[in-house]
């Protein structure tokens, strides 16, 4: 039955009439824990009455930090009316109330565990197991494949954790552990019993599994984009036991995203295994950037030009192919040789060289580091 015919259908036969109200889902959990006089449970979970102020209030839908009641004001109900309001409750609510419980429950232990990350984090403590007083720490005791998520906007509307976990679920199809780390930050932890396939003996199993982890991580982008997150950058990491080392795998995710927005501004998926000379241009000290900059490039005002950066950036996501790089640029392969000698006569340095070309593509980053802080 909808909402609104079942509010109207209670006030028809009680002759009263319900008004909604909004209370946190956690004073909802006391009051129907409590023990106290001033608290009367009726049936688990769907209704109490206060009797303090002599209300009744009967839980239309239960979320994860709200929950939203229907307050009946203070007035004797019969045992037969407590009897008929709990029956037509429990058969609105039926199984999905004890789920929402258990939902809110699992939310509960995964925001410990996602505190305790960032207190491991802080204190640089990268290799502590989780204690077993932190939840999930038996569950976790076998290979996990972590995914790390984090969105440009922070979500406010709706279950954000039950929408979330129930995609990641699905994509995965079985059983996965969803810990927010902050507003715009989730954790995503899968048994790798859902994301390990058997490899063949004569492939290579390191290049095959960074395969199967780019593909994992882009099929459930793409999920998330379309269904619920919008504008957001994920990255992914290798299989680890879940006790051991979070924080340190967290912390090495936190960097991949970092580095990939840093250098590569227009991708959303940031992948370890492909940001090596990134990482490594990021930690040259700021002095001997600066210095190795003017040594190398005769003019650094080239980078400034939006044209020269697009020109150089595409020719080497095309493996340094002028055919390709002009097709991807939609230009004339003339106008891409144009364009790559006047960067010649400008820095020195001919990309059509090997050896020009990594210090060409070193510049580069360097350059984007500088332009960055």
């Amino acid at each position: 039955m909808e909402k609104p015919s079942l509010q109207l259908h209670i006030e028809r036969i009680l002759g009263r009439t319900l008004e909604q109200i909004s209370v946190p889902t956690s004073l909802w959990k006391e009051w129907i824990e409590s023990s106290t006089r001033d608290v009367h449970l009726i049936s688990p979970s769907v209704v109490v009455m206060h009797q303090s102020a002599g209300d009744w209030y009967l839980l239309w839908e239960m979320g994860s930090e709200q929950s939203t009641l229907m307050k009946l004001e203070s007035s004797p109900l019969s045992i037969q009316e407590q009897q008929w309001i709990e029956l037509v409750l429990m058969l609105e609510h039926g199984e999905k109330l004890e789920q929402d419980m258990l939902t809110v429950s699992e939310e509960q232990e995964a925001e410990q565990v996602g505190s305790w990350i960032l207190s491991s984090i802080h204190e640089r403590d990268w290799k502590v197991e989780i204690p077993e007083h932190i939840p999930w720490s038996k569950q976790l005791s076998g290979m996990v494949t972590p995914f790390l998520l984090v969105t440009e906007h922070i979500h406010r509307e709706g279950p954000r954790y039950q929408l979330l976990k129930k995609l990641v679920d699905s994509y995965f199809d079985g059983h996965t552990f969803l810990i927010p780390l902050t507003e715009q930050e989730w954790l995503i932890l899968v048994p790798s019993s859902l994301t390990v396939t058997e490899l063949d003996d004569d492939v290579d199993s390191d290049e095959t599994q960074e395969e199967l982890l780019t593909s994992y991580c882009l099929g459930l982008y793409e999920l998330l984009t379309a269904e619920w997150i919008g504008e957001s950058h994920m990255t992914v990491n290798y299989s680890f036991i879940g006790q051991k080392g979070i924080p340190a795998t967290v912390a090495h995710m936190r960097e991949t995203v970092f580095l990939g927005r840093t250098f590569h501004v227009t991708e959303h998926i940031h992948l370890p295994w492909e940001l090596h000379i990134e990482h490594l241009a990021y930690s040259i000290p700021d002095h001997v950037r600066t210095e190795y900059l003017k040594r190398i490039v005769k003019k650094t005002e080239v980078f400034h030009d939006a044209e020269t950066m697009a020109t150089l950036e595409m020719f080497f996501q095309q493996n340094c192919s002028v055919s390709e790089t002009a097709k991807r640029l939609y230009i004339h392969r003339n106008t891409l040789l144009y364009r790559l000698d006047k960067i010649k006569q400008e820095t020195g340095l001919d990309i059509r060289s090997f050896s020009d070309a990594v210090l060409i593509k070193l510049v580069l980053l360097l350059y984007k580091v500088a332009h960055q802080q």
